[in-house]
């Protein structure tokens, strides 16, 4: 009998075989759906799987095509800043947000340079633990005063990529200035409720630690209720299928309260809604 293992693996050569065009996320969602291995084994449980079954790591085939010069920079140098932000803007998020960028970039076929997509994705939340409010804007000041990006753009990418950065944020009111800015300000939006509920929790443990449990489900409720409502979309610039369903997932959890805050608390391992959000530990799997 096949193994999961072994059913993922050919799986995915027969698909990259009949869609030669396929991006790899594409790939892995049609995999999904032929392995059609029940109703309780999600997509990003399956994914992880099919992953692992043909020995994939993401951010290096994603950054594959990067300047090895730039990216040994950038994760010996830019990475650990992120140590200094809270855990929802930590360096698990920024390889995220790296992995995204990159994976619209293939799926959507955006024409843009794979050096300057990677440096933006890395470096958008630099100095977000200085201020919340204007980090994007001391992010892009701390790129274009790095004196050793100088090495591997030019000037004049250098203020794009410093614009995109400024531009990042989901809050902004104004259209990006470039399809650099549109590209990482779509692939800042999370695309997994599990990771907006742990990213949520750890962005209140910095901010209201001392806010009752209770009071802030209430308030993410309301909250996430408002931003991913249908009369609320969010301003997504380049959206695929993983965004679309993930909103669909989404909006239905939302039309269910009692639902919502008891998955919230299951996926950060909540103790009581007695305590304060301080008490609390939260998913530390998600720290690694």
């Amino acid at each position: 009998m096949e193994s999961i293992r072994d059913l993922l693996r050919r799986l995915f050569e027969e698909v990259k075989a009949e869609n030669a065009n396929m991006s790899l996320d594409e790939i892995l969602y049609e995999v999904y759906e032929r392995a059609n291995l029940g109703e309780k084994e999600n997509f990003d449980k399956v994914r992880a799987l099919i992953l692992n079954a043909n020995d994939i790591n993401e951010y290096e085939y994603y950054t594959k095509e990067v300047n090895p010069e730039l990216k040994k920079y950038v994760e010996e140098k830019v990475f650990p800043e992120y140590d200094k932000n809270d855990k929802a803007h930590g360096i698990i998020h920024i390889r995220e947000v790296i992995r995204r960028a990159f994976a619209l970039r293939e799926t959507l076929g955006l024409d843009l340079d794979t050096d300057m997509v990677y440096a933006i994705a890395a470096c958008h939340d630099l100095g977000k633990y200085i201020d919340h409010e204007t980090h994007e804007k001391i992010a892009g000041d701390r790129f274009i005063k790095d004196e050793n990006m100088k090495r591997f753009f030019t000037d004049e990418q250098r203020v794009m990529i410093k614009e995109a950065i400024e531009d990042h944020r989901s809050s902004f009111a104004d259209t990006p200035r470039s399809d650099y800015g549109k590209l990482i300000s779509s692939a800042d939006r999370n695309t997994r409720i599990e990771i907006v509920f742990i990213r949520s929790f750890f962005v209140a443990k910095s901010r209201t630690p001392e806010m009752d449990m209770e009071d802030y489900l209430d308030f993410t409720f309301k909250r996430l209720s408002k931003r991913y409502g249908e009369e609320n979309p969010e301003n997504m610039f380049f959206e695929d299928e993983t965004y679309r369903v993930f909103l669909q997932d989404m909006r239905q959890l939302l039309k269910n309260e009692v639902e919502f805050k008891n998955r919230y608390c299951e996926v950060n391992h909540i103790q009581s809604r007695k305590n304060k959000v301080c008490d609390e530990k939260g998913e530390t799997a998600y720290l690694r």
